[in-house]
């Protein structure tokens, strides 16, 4: 099962950006989309490769384990959790314009960064469940990751919720300039 998960794992990732560079570049997508995608990126190896050079690669007492190796290059896992990360941050732009008033993301509002949050919160626990219901890793319990609570063949910890409280909030004080940049409609007939 974790072969399938991670097959799965490593063909979403790679669509990710190409799904993004393709309806940018046929006018699908606005600039600002394009910009927010690779801003989600980059807030996304922030973690990704912390996590990984604290990782059983480099370890001898890691962060997290692979219950079943990873099957490319080790390097290759957080880069490719990066495009995810991208990827995940814009479903919750998506909902954003699906469940808020517009104009969305021209200023600050409590109901924007609400759905942002609920939705990060809501993906890190389906992200960590589905990893360790399916034997692929799970994150070690550390004094500074202790156990929410034990399930499949790992725990899930706290850290990763606390990354995915912290990144919304600075993924949307990012969006409110970039589309204050580009204008209020940048985004609205794009998404």
């Amino acid at each position: 099962m974790s072969n399938l998960y991670y097959i799965a794992d490593i063909a979403i990732a790679i669509s990710i950006p190409l799904f993004f560079y393709i309806n940018y570049k046929r006018g699908s997508f606005s600039l600002a989309i394009w910009k927010l995608f690779w801003v989600g990126f980059i807030i996304g190896l922030t973690w990704e490769f912390t996590f990984f050079f604290i990782g059983p690669e480099f370890s001898d007492d890691p962060a997290f384990t692979l219950i079943r190796e990873f099957p490319l290059p080790p390097i290759l896992q957080p880069t490719l959790h990066t495009f995810w990360d991208g990827g995940l941050f814009m479903i919750g732009v998506w909902l954003v314009f699906r469940l808020c008033k517009p104009p969305q993301l021209t200023r600050f509002r409590r109901q924007e960064l609400g759905v942002l949050l609920a939705w990060g919160q809501a993906q890190e626990f389906a992200v960590e469940l589905s990893a360790t219901s399916v034997g692929a890793w799970t994150y070690n319990p550390k004094w500074w990751n202790p156990v929410l609570f034990e399930f499949g063949k790992g725990e899930i910890t706290l850290m990763p919720q606390i990354i995915w409280l912290v990144a919304p909030i600075v993924f949307y004080l990012i969006a409110l300039r970039i589309v204050g940049a580009l204008g209020n409609n940048s985004t609205a007939d794009s998404i």
